[in-house]
């Protein structure tokens, strides 16, 4: 992304020209990126695929409540029912309807909310450098602090033993399939289609996920976690609405 915007002449430096912007990129780097990708990773190691991208459904919960609390309104109606709606599909995913039992287990549980808080901080933190500053040099700086932090502790070169063709390419795919491609086809889907019709797409990751877990993986929910997960999917959807006369 660097190398694409040095070519294409896009600014690279101006955002470290200003102490704020500067701290403000370093803050989205470390806690958007690093730790964005490493606590969902977590969440679905402890716990699943599924799952893990189902809490991160509670991205725009998080998002409307922490715009709420910092202009100091109230959620309209339809956002504070969707809202209430995830809540309460999270409850019932976590414990399929029994308040003393826990179907997932609580590591996966916690790391994925903090995929989520994270995956909010993802969101929120480069919108104001957004507003001056091309998103491919943003992200790009984002990823390669990120990847400084992360290889302070695990660095690239220390390659573990045992590892197989298949994982090789597993890890190639994250790499190039899942973070760089995704990223690039997501910009570039904004040139033809309204933001809004695009993160609606994109909301379908939660049953993407879900569909393949239990088609791929073998795995099985009973019949209120379903529940659960049509509830956080329909809330999701809910607060991606547009109203027809502020389309």
């Amino acid at each position: 992304m660097i190398i694409y915007s040095l070519v294409t002449h896009r600014p690279l430096v101006r955002v470290w020209q200003q102490r704020p912007s500067a701290i403000r990129l370093l803050f989205f780097g470390v806690v958007g990126v690093a730790l964005a990708q490493f606590t969902y990773l977590l969440a679905i190691f402890h716990g699943n695929a599924a799952i893990a991208t189902i809490m991160l459904s509670l991205v725009p919960a998080m998002i409307t409540v922490v715009t709420c609390i910092r202009a100091r309104t109230a959620p309209n109606l339809i956002d504070t029912l969707a809202i209430i709606l995830a809540l309460f599909g999270v409850f019932l995913l976590v414990t399929n309807g029994h308040l003393t039992q826990l179907h997932v287990a609580p590591i996966a549980i916690f790391w994925g909310l903090l995929a989520a808080i994270t995956g909010a901080a993802y969101t929120m933190l480069p919108r104001p450098l957004l507003r001056r500053e091309p998103p491919l040099a943003i992200v790009g700086w984002g990823l390669i602090i990120g990847a400084l932090l992360m290889n302070s502790i695990a660095p690239v070169w220390h390659i573990p033993k045992g590892l197989t063709p298949w994982t090789w390419a597993a890890v190639f795919f994250i790499v190039f399939g899942a973070t760089f491609l995704a990223y690039i086809l997501y910009v570039s889907s904004l040139k033809v289609l309204r933001p809004a019709i695009a993160s609606m797409i994109g909301n379908l990751e939660p049953l993407t996920a879900t569909i393949l877990s239990i088609l791929f993986l073998s795995l099985g929910f009973h019949t209120l976690q379903l529940v659960g997960i049509v509830l956080v999917l329909s809330a999701v959807f809910m607060m991606s609405r547009t109203p027809k006369k502020k389309r």
